[in-house]
């Protein structure tokens, strides 16, 4: 960061967070991933983890300085039946925001989030599955 003022407390405009671009993102590497998976409860613990890491480092890769990654992902036996999933976060509105995206096919569901914050800031986050 040579050379940059290091002292902004808020992202310039180029710089904010742009939820479409992230939601493309993650469904990009979600459809790249696990578009002939089958639910397997003895690989989900492996998968969850691979497919946050991939998608924040694709999400990293798009230059969104100063910010901290919340990536969030469940993965869901599909039977037909309903899920709600909430969460609560604690930010500043004018600079943190964050992309969703769901992915389904035959036997599994992925609801994914992506929560951006500004680095300096406390973020708060409470997840209800």
């Amino acid at each position: 960061m040579e050379g940059s003022d290091t002292y902004l407390i808020r992202p310039n405009y180029q710089h904010k967070f742009k939820p479409a671009v992230v939601k493309e993102c993650i469904r990009e590497t979600v459809k790249a991933m696990l578009s002939e998976a089958e639910y397997d409860p003895d690989e989900v613990s492996e998968l969850t983890s691979t497919l946050a890491d991939r998608v924040k480092n694709k999400v990293k890769k798009l230059g969104f300085d100063r910010y901290k990654l919340v990536v969030q992902v469940t993965i869901g036996e599909q039977r037909g039946q309903g899920v709600k999933m909430s969460s609560r976060c604690l930010w500043d509105a004018d600079t943190d925001n964050y992309a969703e995206d769901v992915f389904m096919n035959a036997s599994t569901f992925f609801p994914f989030s992506v929560r951006f914050v500004i680095c300096g800031v406390r973020c708060v986050c409470f997840f209800f599955p």
